[in-house]
């Protein structure tokens, strides 16, 4: 790894002093800058979400117990980011005409926006499983709550819910996908067997002019 570092150093002291340089190594990331190694980054939350488009694979670094607050707007780019760059596959970092190319903006941060919206984030087998399994218990207890039976006016017992969703073929819960927008989804489709109405109140405001 130092023979590695070593070889980029000399090579890239050839560059400007302003140009930044990115190097992944076993998920690992070295920065380069001003003629000298600045960080090396590995973080236990660091989550890699990798991305391709345009001919280009790429990939960004963010935290990954803020990614799902991100996904829900409640968290910016900034907060969650762990490096302010759009890494390549070949491991260096993009340049401007590069990112012109594959996303009409040299805007780093709305490029990293895109890719974590659209990426695929790197997650372990296990822990795809439990998250896959929480917001699944998320998307039940959002229908349960926002959902009521149109027929009783009744809440729908959230075992009912949940045999229903089991009918349902191909049901694959995203984890990229918001709960309101997968529960809406759901209840969609389930209404053939089971008369769902939004939980809704209706009335008037009525305001004096006077």
């Amino acid at each position: 790894l130092r023979v590695i570092c070593d070889t980029a150093l000399n090579k890239f002291m050839l560059l400007p002093q302003s140009y930044s340089v990115y190097i992944v190594l076993y998920n690992r990331v070295f920065v380069l800058k001003n003629h000298c190694f600045l960080v090396i980054m590995s973080n236990p939350n660091q989550l890699i979400v990798k991305y391709s488009k345009g001919g280009f694979k790429m990939q960004i670094y963010l935290d990954k117990t803020k990614y799902a607050e991100y996904m829900e707007g409640k968290k910016t780019m900034r907060e969650v980011s762990l490096l302010d760059a759009v890494i390549p596959e070949s491991g260096m970092t993009m340049s401007d005409a590069d990112l012109m190319t594959v996303f009409g903006s040299t805007d780093v941060w709305k490029c990293m926006e895109e890719i974590a919206l659209h990426g695929e984030p790197q997650y372990s087998v296990q822990e795809k499983r439990e998250m896959t399994e929480k917001k699944r218990r998320q998307i039940i207890d959002y229908i349960f709550k926002t959902y009521i039976d149109g027929v009783t006016n009744l809440p729908v017992p959230i075992t009912r819910i949940e045999n229903g969703m089991n009918t349902i073929k191909g049901l694959k819960i995203d984890l990229n996908v918001s709960v309101s927008k997968q529960g809406d989804s759901i209840a969609k489709q389930l209404k053939s067997t089971i008369p769902f109405k939004k939980n809704e109140t209706h009335g008037f405001l009525y305001i004096s002019l006077a």
